[in-house]
């Protein structure tokens, strides 16, 4: 009878485990797989002008939520979200809770994964980027040097190669101290771009790029960059341009206090390109099929790799990249409403940052020897909501959908 007592006392007490060990492994398991969590805030500014047999201009400003959340095995998922729109391209109608950008790095291998298709080709270029980085430290500062791409795997459109010359200065601040910016400035590079009946044509582009971080090259504070293209697909003279910056920001959205950057920081930006004054919409045509598709494609290739460039690394660049380039996929069919009379981005950092106050960080569009032309006001697209952003209906605004500039 004790015998039996005893058996059945420590089959209860095996039992009694078994349950603790269940009931306690989801927490083992929340412990292990998400540590910790952050949330940055960025604002963002984006705009694509083109101009040939006609002009298109579009344009949106947005604050980004970033979410960090920290895994076990060296690993971060990010998610990323817009106040304004819907980042992950997905209807808003649909009973989804979350429409946003997610994914992981690995900070291991320095590898991302999304497992998103409209991401495929940054995931993959991002990925490639690792092979031949050189990684940026503070030995760099007051120093320029060379950084090229072999892009000869990818699609026959994109150049077979990029290169950049690398320049970083240091900075300093009142609030966060020592600073460190790094400028990408692409050498020319050839897109190629088919035509019906005339086969390949090439399309001249160049890509500029300048990143402002903190002194362990670790998180974002400024971002800026310029994509230029010109070349006579459907007209003679056509030129594409894509201006983008982003800046970090309180939950509010206004920026964070960068107070104490010199005009040696002025000078070193103004060399990214940002234009002076806006493109005019005289006469309004929709993007044609190979800005939409090849040339747009190109400038966020050449992004990722200047962004890369300037980092010496994977992480954190791609917390803006990517959601640029989903921002830009929606820009180039008009299915985002594009914001009313922003302005030219360079005259909005300098009003918005006030550590950028007063500083002339903008030049003529034609540094490039391929400018987009000067014009004295900006008129928006047809349907533009003055003083904000909104969603709009999809439409491809133009005639025929094409391949993404996002995707392979």
């Amino acid at each position: 009878m004790k015998k039996a007592r005893f058996l059945c006392l420590k089959l209860d007490f095996g039992f009694i485990i078994a349950l603790c060990a269940i009931l306690w492994t989801p927490f083992c398991i929340a412990g292990i797989y998400e540590q910790d969590q952050e949330v940055e805030h960025y604002k963002m500014l984006s705009t694509v002008e083109y101009s040939g047999q006609g002009q298109f201009k579009h344009q949106v400003e947005t604050t980004l939520t970033v979410e960090k959340d920290y895994l076990s095995q060296d690993k971060v998922r990010y998610s990323v979200s817009s106040k304004d729109f819907d980042l992950s391209g997905i209807d808003t109608n649909t009973d989804r809770d979350s429409h946003e950008l997610s994914f992981i790095i690995d900070e291991k291998s320095k590898r991302i994964s999304s497992g998103g298709r409209d991401l495929t080709l940054l995931e993959k270029v991002h990925n490639y980027c690792q092979n031949s980085l050189q990684k940026v430290t503070k030995e760099n500062i007051g120093k320029t040097w060379k950084q090229t791409f072999d892009l000869s795997s990818f699609d026959y459109s994109l150049p077979k190669k990029l290169t950049f010359t690398l320049t970083a200065i240091e900075e300093n601040t009142d609030t966060y101290g020592k600073m460190i910016a790094v400028r990408a400035l692409s050498e020319p590079f050839v897109i190629k771009v088919v035509k019906a009946q005339e086969g390949m044509k090439d399309v001249k582009s160049r890509i500029r790029a300048a990143y402002l971080f903190d002194s362990e090259i670790e998180d974002i504070y400024l971002s800026i960059s310029v994509f230029e293209a010109t070349g006579d697909i459907e007209s003679s003279n056509e030129k594409l341009r894509h201006e983008v910056a982003t800046y970090k920001t309180d939950s509010k959205g206004v920026a964070v206090n960068m107070n104490g950057l010199s005009k040696d920081f002025e000078k070193f930006i103004r060399k990214v390109g940002l234009s002076s004054k806006d493109t005019e919409v005289v006469k309004e045509t929709p993007l044609p099929r190979w800005a939409r598709s090849e040339g747009l494609r190109a400038a966020q290739v050449g992004n990722i790799c200047a962004a890369s460039s300037c980092e010496g690394a994977i992480n954190p660049v791609v917390t803006v990249c990517l959601p640029v380039a989903r921002t830009v996929a929606l820009q180039s069919y008009s299915t985002i409403v594009s914001a009313g009379q922003i302005g030219s981005i360079g005259t909005i950092l300098a009003k918005s940052i006030p550590a950028m106050q007063g500083m002339k960080i903008a030049m003529a569009p034609a540094w490039a020897g391929y400018g987009i032309g000067t014009a004295a006001h900006v008129t928006g697209l047809a349907g533009a909501t003055a003083g904000g952003i909104a969603i709009a209906e999809n439409n491809s605004n133009g005639g025929g959908k094409s391949r993404s500039p996002v995707t392979p």
